[in-house]
């Protein structure tokens, strides 16, 4: 979970909402949909301990459509549009980590701020991790280790000595209002829903272990335990961050910055250790890059495995058994939304469309409940049918707030979606022609 979203969505929610409590309850918020959302994919998970998460959870519960259509958008917006969004911000942090560096030794740099350059750079550093996973899960695995816990000690190091080197006599910026942009967005809690669905973009990712269910000792005590652990340490990571934030820059400094960690980091600790911190958020979008090239194709690979969409995305290199087509078509898509998008545009776009399917499989939870009580619940999710009708709730609020407030992107998700139809309806006749064309094989064969 932790990756590119925190580092970028703090100025673009204070300067949506013009408060800084109302930021900080937003983060909160979000974290309660996530929690509330791993308590209920849980229960799915242990009721069906296999590989693939949510998309097993909607063919059990749907029928193949939905199943694929999960899988459609995971291929064609989920891993890749979110790692466009890495790419396209690692380029910013790179350009104020440079821009700072030249200016410290009073040297002449060049600029990496046209949009056509970072578009250029945020391609390459994709090709080259596609490159790098394509070449072997071993290195892969490797470079993306160094960079986890590079990460985190970047996120706990930002978060202690940004808390201790805070000027604490500033508390009032935790509870500053900038009341004067409200009324442009129709008032405060239309945009509140559509600052939390740009805050979920950080918490994407609270469902990732449902995926290798199949492949967990012990399942049933292991897996609630992971998903539920693993959601709350990321969301008190996220508020020490935006406490952080907030706190060590003025509300108007930092207001609608993307690259909101080189600033706060200027602010706490100067220009040299600051340099040190931007640098190291850069690695932090390293490891998000590495890390959505690694996941998103096998994700693929395995739902290809399982007959749930074409199965070209399951051929494996025979030199470096790596899912190889699975990652250059991730790869391409990636390096296309960076041509047409930004990240502003690319998370409003993903915010649509990722929200759909969560809340399919949650009210698919609640039915079968009802529809099919006899089925083996290891685990049950705690205050059932609250904790559910919650995450509901929310995440429906999100979905109306984000298509009136950006109506044009949001066609561009529903587009997306809909756009998976006809290619279920191609996948199932090629599937079935494949599937004749092996009967009759085989007939021959016994006949001969």
């Amino acid at each position: 979970m932790i990756g590119t979203g925190i580092f970028i969505t703090t100025g673009t929610t204070l300067y949506m909402t013009r408060s800084a409590p109302v930021v900080l309850l937003i983060w909160v918020a979000g974290g309660v949909i996530a929690l509330t959302g791993t308590l209920c994919y849980a229960e799915l998970a242990t009721m069906w301990p296999h590989v693939g998460g949510e998309y097993v959870y909607l063919k059990k519960t749907y029928g193949l459509l939905p199943s694929f259509l999960s899988g459609w958008i995971s291929l064609v917006v989920g891993f890749s549009a979110s790692v466009a969004v890495s790419a396209i911000t690692l380029i910013q942090y790179l350009d104020s980590f440079w821009q700072n560096i030249t200016m410290h030794l009073g040297a002449q740099s060049f600029a990496l701020t046209h949009p056509l350059t970072q578009k250029i750079l945020a391609s390459l550093v994709l090709l080259i991790f596609g490159g790098i996973h394509i070449h072997g899960v071993r290195s892969g695995s490797k470079i993306q280790n160094v960079l986890t816990v590079l990460k985190l000690l970047v996120v706990i190091s930002f978060i202690v000595l940004g808390l201790s080197m805070a000027d604490w006599s500033q508390t009032e910026r935790l509870t500053a209002q900038y009341p004067d942009g409200i009324h442009e967005s129709g008032g405060l809690l239309p945009i509140t829903g559509l600052a939390l669905l740009i805050v979920m973009f950080s918490y994407s990712g609270w469902n990732g272990a449902t995926y290798i269910a199949g492949e967990i000792k012990d399942v049933e005590r292991n897996l609630p335990r992971a998903l539920f652990a693993g959601t709350l340490l990321t969301m008190l990571l996220y508020i020490g961050i935006n406490v952080v934030f907030l706190i060590s820059s003025p509300g108007l400094e930092i207001m609608g910055k993307e690259t909101i960690g080189s600033t706060v980091s200027a602010n706490l600790f100067g220009p040299r250790l600051s340099n040190l911190f931007t640098l190291g958020i850069c690695v932090i979008m390293l490891s998000s890059i590495s890390v959505q090239m690694m996941i998103g194709p096998r994700v693929y690979y395995a739902m290809a495995k399982d007959n749930m969409i074409f199965s070209a995305l399951s051929r494996v290199n025979p030199r470096f058994h790596t899912p190889t087509v699975s990652i250059v078509i991730q790869m391409l898509l990636a390096v296309f939304y960076v041509a047409v998008g930004n990240a502003s545009f690319l998370m409003e776009y993903m915010g649509f469309s990722l929200t759909v399917f969560p809340i399919l499989t949650v009210i698919g939870l609640v039915y079968m409940r009802y529809r099919h009580p006899e089925i083996p619940r290891p685990f049950k999710v705690p205050l059932f049918p609250f904790l559910p009708i919650v995450f509901i709730i929310l995440s429906s609020a999100m979905m109306i707030a984000g298509f009136m407030a950006w109506t044009e992107t949001s066609r561009f998700a529903v587009l997306a979606l809909g756009g998976g139809i006809p290619v279920y309806f191609l996948w199932r006749w090629l599937f079935r022609k494949r599937a004749a064309a092996f009967a009759k094989s085989e007939e021959n064969s016994i006949r001969n």
